[in-house]
């Protein structure tokens, strides 16, 4: 254990944690965001009874499917979007957390190396 602490500075172990965080919530934010893609459906079904509550002022059947056979364009167009911009905003956020944890391990491994030169011409 002593030469990894040797190996490492404070610094250098702080940044590899958050960098170690990065790269697992990365994971996470995929993971969550392609499983509200996959309820987009769902979740539009229940605006949809939802928004017909509020307007309709008689108690009448409202069927969020008979609604879409009636357009199936639109209704195709309008989920389909949807699905894409929530499993693209995951791939956002999953890029983007990945960059900065390779960003970070990026700058250990150079801080590493230039340590490394300067030991290197101190003992020459």
């Amino acid at each position: 254990m002593s030469e990894q602490e040797e190996l490492f500075t404070k610094d250098q172990n702080r940044l590899m944690s958050i960098a170690g965080w990065a790269n697992n919530l990365a994971w996470v934010m995929l993971v969550v965001y392609l499983f509200f893609a996959a309820l987009t459906i769902s979740l539009d079904q229940a605006d949809y009874q939802r928004m017909h509550s509020i307007t309709s002022r008689f108690a009448s059947s409202s069927d969020y499917w008979r609604m879409a056979r009636i357009d199936p364009f639109y209704y195709f167009l309008d989920i389909g979007s949807d699905i894409l911009s929530r499993v693209l905003a995951g791939f956002m956020y999953y890029v983007v957390l990945k960059g900065i944890s390779l960003g970070l391990y990026m700058v250990i491994e150079t801080d590493m190396n230039y340590r490394g030169k300067e030991k290197q011409g101190g003992e020459s």
